[in-house]
């Protein structure tokens, strides 16, 4: 049966199908809204993650890294051009001397009686092209790689140092302040146990050295409060220093995946470096066979290419010359074919090739080594962070318990068993272990940003 025209399907619904459908459809409206919810927290948890290391885009110590690395690669991309392009030009002006007198230069077979040119130009074009990198010219690709790849090295490095400083600055600044908050428990302790002396006293229980005694420990507790502002100024100063007055968090952190440490690979490219020193030495010992062909289209232009064994460069050039500086017969000649053999022996040649071999020896003792000291701090960077762990742990055990006993104190307190005193004593044992649990964190947060620092890990890259 279909419904009337202007009434809803509902309305042919049963009532206990429509609660049916009604629950469901709220049921499918949660979860979407749940979901919704979960997804603009995620993203604005991404967003403060993000946000807490944008200021530190602009810190000058990560702007040298960048701008060296820039450099770096832009001289490698300089290397790689295929194409060079060489020019030279110049303009020469004569000072001629005039021709002899007659009857002489009537002679047409006379030389002295032609006519000099008063100026003159050069002009050389060239053009070098690189299809591959070979020879000398692979070994100043292979270097420029190299600097980009220390480049690239130091940027990490100064990267992960700075935001390591910021998120311990943001950590350093939770201490404080859990380290002011204690402080001031202790002085409204000190205040109350300074009225209750006093009251003992006026009530002959007490000597006006105990009176003495509470107000000495209530100038130390003022003064304790003055330190820990101080330290949380200038814990904030150095946070906002770093990432200025932004409100964003850290994230939190994991511990980075094993990587290359900085150090191997800086001895890893130090070994390339030797290596490259060692086959230019080894390349200098070898001949070079050259050859080019020159082509003249005139007597005052010609067209030239040309190519050596040493890169295996092609070169094409042009030169033009006037006056020429060809003469007969040797304007007749339409090309020339020139190929050559260079050889550059002395009698250094053999400690030559024994320094650079030496020095590959050593960079490869200098890789080992760097292994070695790599795992050592890696064992010790892993033991301390164990310790941290299980001291945090502790930390936070403490915690709870001095809450329990606070809410203790607070009962007797509540039954008449126990005076107002003792509440605050709870309450300051209960400080004191919040400001040791956050120093603990801080300890446990420094030692797994000692493990980015080791690998070099930048903790955005990661902590996402």
């Amino acid at each position: 049966m279909k419904p009337f025209p202007g009434v809803s399907i509902l309305g042919w619904m049963r009532p206990q199908s429509l609660r049916s459908s009604l629950a469901f459809m709220r049921l499918d409206h949660t979860k979407r809204l749940l979901t919704l919810s979960l997804m603009v927290w995620s993203f604005s948890l991404a967003q403060t993650t993000s946000s807490f290391f944008t200021p530190l885009e602009n810190n000058p110590n990560l702007l040298q890294a960048r701008y060296a690395l820039e450099a770096a690669q832009a001289q490698l991309r300089a290397l790689q051009s295929p194409v060079s392009l060489q020019g030279q030009g110049g303009v020469s002006f004569f000072q001629v001397s005039p021709p002899p007198a007659a009857p002489v230069c009537p002679n047409p077979l006379n030389p002295e009686c032609a006519t000099l040119p008063s100026s003159g130009r050069q002009i050389s074009l060239g053009v070098a092209f690189t299809p591959f990198a070979f020879g000398d010219v692979a070994d100043q690709v292979n270097a420029a790689a190299i600097g980009v790849e220390q480049a690239r090295l130091g940027f990490r490095q100064a990267q992960s140092q700075l935001e390591a400083q910021a998120i311990e600055a943001f950590y350093r600044v939770q201490l404080s302040q859990s380290g002011l908050e204690a402080s001031q428990v202790g002085l409204r302790l000190a205040q109350a146990n300074l009225d209750a002396t006093k009251l003992r006293d006026s009530r002959g229980a007490a000597n006006p050295g105990d009176v003495r005694q509470a107000e000495a420990n209530l100038r130390q507790s003022a003064a304790q409060v003055a330190d820990a502002q101080r330290n949380l100024a200038l814990a904030q100063g150095s946070l906002s220093d770093l990432v200025g007055n932004s409100s964003a968090q850290p994230p939190t952190l994991a511990t980075p995946q094993a990587t290359t440490p900085p150090a191997v690979r800086q001895a890893e490219l130090g070994q390339a470096q030797a290596q490259l020193t060692y086959d230019k030495a080894i390349r200098s010992v070898l001949p070079v066979v050259q050859g080019s062909y020159t082509h003249y289209t005139s007597p005052s232009d010609s067209l030239g290419v040309s190519i050596n064994s040493r890169t295996l460069q092609p070169t094409l050039s042009f030169s033009s010359q006037v006056p020429s500086s060809l003469t007969p017969p040797q304007d007749r000649i339409n090309g020339t074919l020139t190929i050559g053999l260079s050889l550059n022996l002395s009698l250094g040649l053999a400690d030559a090739l024994e320094a650079a071999q030496k020095q590959v020896d050593a960079a490869n003792q200098a890789l080992e080594a760097a292994k070695r000291s790599a795992k050592q701090q890696l064992d010790s960077l892993q033991a301390a962070l164990q310790s941290a762990e299980q001291n945090s742990s502790l930390a936070q055990q403490a915690v709870s318990d001095a809450q329990k006993s606070l809410d203790e104190a607070r009962e007797r307190e509540r039954l008449g068993l126990a005076s107002p005193l003792a509440t605050l004593q709870a309450q300051l044992a209960l400080a004191q272990a919040r400001s040791s649990a956050v120093q603990a964190n801080l300890s446990r947060t420094q030692r797994v940003l000692d493990l980015y620092r080791f690998y070099a890990v930048p903790p955005s890259e990661v902590n996402k």
